[in-house]
C-alpha cells in the first residue's frame, strides 16, 4: 500500500557536468542523516537523496521502480552514476543497481543490512516489534540509538539528530520496513550486480549488525568489489567525526 510517493531531492544546487551520486537512506528513510557528508562530496558529485514519507508503506518492487524513474530522468547519455546505500538503504540500492546494471559505474554499500535475514534472533524480535504499544516507541528508539552509534565519535547534536530522524517514522511504518528487511533475499540479487564495481564499507564496532562479516561475504561474491573497514566506527558511521565518504571513495 502506497500512502505517499517517494521523493527525490538535491541537497545542493544541481551540477549536471559532474557524476550523479544518489544516496539511499537507512531505516529512518529521511535522507537527512547524510548532512555531514554533503559538503565534501558536492565538490566531486551532483548529489541526490531519496526519501520515504514517514507513513509510506510501499513494497520493495514499488520503491525500486519509483527510484529508477527518478534516476533515469537525471541520467544523460555518458554521465557516470554512483549509487550509495547505508544499512536498509544498501538493500534498496542493490536492487536498483541490479535493474540498472551496466548504467551503474559504482555501487557503494555501507554497513549493509543484507545480513538481517540470516540473524534469527533479530528477525524474530523485529516481528514482535509491531506488537509494542505506540507509547513505548520513543523509548525504544532512544535505546536503539545506543547500538547505532559509537558515543565517543558522535557529537550530542548529531546523536539527537539521529534520534529525531528515528522518531519521525511512525511505529507501524518502522515495523513495515523491518518486514521488508525480513523479505530481502541477497542471493536473488547478487547475480544482477556481480560485475558492478562495488565499494564495501563496514564499521568494526557495529553493535547492531555483523557488518564486517557481511561485507566479507559480499566481497566473495562480487567480482569487482573492494572492502574498507573502519576500525573505530559503529553502525551510523556517516555521523561520526573524521569519517569522510568522499575520502573513502
Amino acid at each position: 500500500m502506497q500512502l505517499h510517493p517517494l521523493s527525490f531531492f538535491q541537497p545542493r544546487p544541481a551540477q549536471p557536468h559532474l557524476p550523479l551520486f544518489v544516496f539511499f537512506p537507512g531505516m529512518d528513510g529521511t535522507g537527512k542523516l547524510f548532512y555531514k557528508q554533503i559538503d565534501r562530496l558536492a565538490a566531486r558529485f551532483d548529489l541526490r537523496c531519496l526519501a520515504i514519507a514517514s507513513d509510506d508503506r510501499t513494497d520493495w518492487h514499488g520503491l525500486v521502480d519509483r527510484s529508477i524513474q527518478f534516476i533515469t530522468t537525471e541520467l544523460t547519455e555518458g554521465r557516470e552514476l554512483y549509487l550509495c546505500g547505508e544499512s536498509f538503504g544498501a538493500c534498496w540500492a542493490m536492487q536498483v543497481a541490479g535493474k540498472l546494471n551496466a548504467q551503474v559505474d559504482k555501487l557503494v554499500l555501507i554497513n549493509p543490512a543484507s545480513s538481517f535475514v540470516r540473524l534469527p534472533w533479530l528477525t524474530e524480535g523485529s516481528a514482535l516489534s509491531s506488537l509494542l504499544p505506540d507509547s513505548m516507541y520513543p523509548l525504544s528508539a532512544r535505546i536503539l540509538a545506543n547500538f547505532l552509534t559509537n558515543i565517543d565519535r558522535v557529537t550530542p547534536e548529531d546523536r539527537q539528530n539521529l534520534v529525531d530522524a528515528m522518531l519521525s517514522v511512525r511505529p507501524q511504518t518502522a515495523a513495515w520496513r523491518l518486514k521488508l528487511l525480513r523479505q530481502f533475499q541477497i542471493n536473488s540479487v547478487l547475480p544482477a550486480i556481480i560485475d558492478i564495481p562495488t565499494e564495501l564499507i563496514a564499521g568494526e564496532h557495529d553493535r547492531l549488525l555483523p557488518s564486517v562479516m557481511e561485507v566479507r561475504f559480499l566481497q566473495q561474491h562480487l567480482a569487482k568489489s573492494k572492502t574498507t573497514l573502519l576500525p573505530l566506527s559503529g553502525h551510523a558511521c556517516l555521523l561520526e567525526r573524521d569519517i569522510s565518504l568522499a575520502d573513502l571513495l
